[in-house]
């Protein structure tokens, strides 16, 4: 459909992009409401995306949150499939774009693809320095590199943490900004900060799963497991297509509390489990599996093969001895090395 140019248009804000929505109420042979949604492209006056949602009275108020991300989510996701579209057809690549195409990379279990990410998430950057969306991104990206190469030098946590509060300087409402100071000050051993951050991130966004996980996380770190199961339960049932971080998070709040048949369950269902297949071998030594604690150990070796129990210890957050001594001591009935 070519939308015809009139005074709304001349009118508007400059926008990318315009969602224009309308209700048409219950009728004799339609009873419920139906909301219409149009996604303009403005550039060409063009609807890129139409779709009708039925509101209906009884059950709307109930579900009015995630009805609203639900909806966010598949506007931008419409969007972002024709910017997409929109390269491959040009060439063109707008900061928006890049980012586009580092998002894309769902798996960022190992370096190489997250070094990609970083890269289109840089030129992002360079296109638009004051993208906070990016920022956040490649923050996240460089507290998930320092996890992938397992060194005591922590310059690129904080680089992160650098990169998140840039981004939350640009926007001080978002939560990503928030969740990505957390996340690098969690591994920066200041766990009482990165909850506090992870609270205030929540604040902004309280259906949001992936905080839900953040808060999990930390609160495994505090050893607060209870509390922490009942974040990673909610987050779960919140997101049922849920990425690899979310089963990681929530195989570790499992084995924390014995579950070591629930942890397996959740690690496994990872697309690629990568620096979990540690966990796994150590919930697998729990359960005195040992044939399949050696598998996962070997697979773990493989991907780092100078890991060592006393490496691990040096370098993640974990206040709580008794909590540390559990870990500590599966890694090694798994058959993993005390020391280099």
């Amino acid at each position: 459909m070519k939308l015809t140019s009139g005074p709304i248009w001349e009118e508007m804000l400059p926008a990318d992009y315009v969602v224009l929505t309308d209700v048409v109420l219950c009728q004799r042979e339609l009873p419920f409401a139906l909301m219409s949604i149009d996604v303009v492209a403005t550039g060409l006056g063009r609807r890129i995306y139409r779709s009708e949602v039925e509101l209906r009275s009884g059950a709307l108020q109930g579900i009015h949150d995630s009805f609203c991300a639900v909806l966010v989510d598949k506007i931008c996701g419409e969007i972002g499939a024709y910017e997409l579209q929109q390269y491959r057809r040009t060439g063109a690549a707008s900061a928006y774009v890049h980012y586009l195409i580092a998002m894309q990379r769902r798996d960022r279990n190992d370096l190489n693809s997250l070094l990609r990410a970083q890269k289109s998430l840089e030129r992002s950057i360079q296109l638009s320095p004051d993208f906070a969306p990016a920022l956040a991104q490649l923050a996240r990206t460089k507290t998930l590199e320092w996890l992938e190469r397992g060194s005591a030098d922590r310059t690129l946590l904080h680089e992160a943490r650098h990169l998140a509060q840039r981004a939350y300087g640009y926007e001080p409402n978002d939560s990503a900004s928030l969740r990505e100071i957390g996340h690098a000050t969690l591994y920066l051993h200041d766990l009482a900060g990165a909850r506090e951050l992870f609270e205030a991130a929540h604040e902004f966004a309280p259906n949001h799963a992936d905080l839900l996980v953040d808060q999990a996380d930390v609160l495994t770190h505090l050893s607060r497991h209870d509390e922490a199961e009942a974040k990673i339960s909610r987050a779960l049932s919140l997101n049922p297509l849920a990425p690899d971080d979310y089963y990681w998070i929530a195989g570790a709040v499992s084995f924390f509390r014995g579950e070591y048949r629930q942890a397996l369950t959740r690690l496994s269902a990872m697309e690629s489990p990568g620096l979990a297949l540690r966990l796994m071998a150590a919930s697998a030594a729990m359960l005195h599996d040992k044939q399949a604690a050696a598998a996962y150990r070997e697979q773990a070796l493989a991907r780092d093969p100078g890991f060592t129990v006393e490496k691990w210890q040096s370098l993640y957050p974990a206040p709580n001895p008794d909590d540390t001594a559990h870990y500590l001591n599966a890694l090694l009935l798994a058959g993993f090395s005390r020391h280099a």
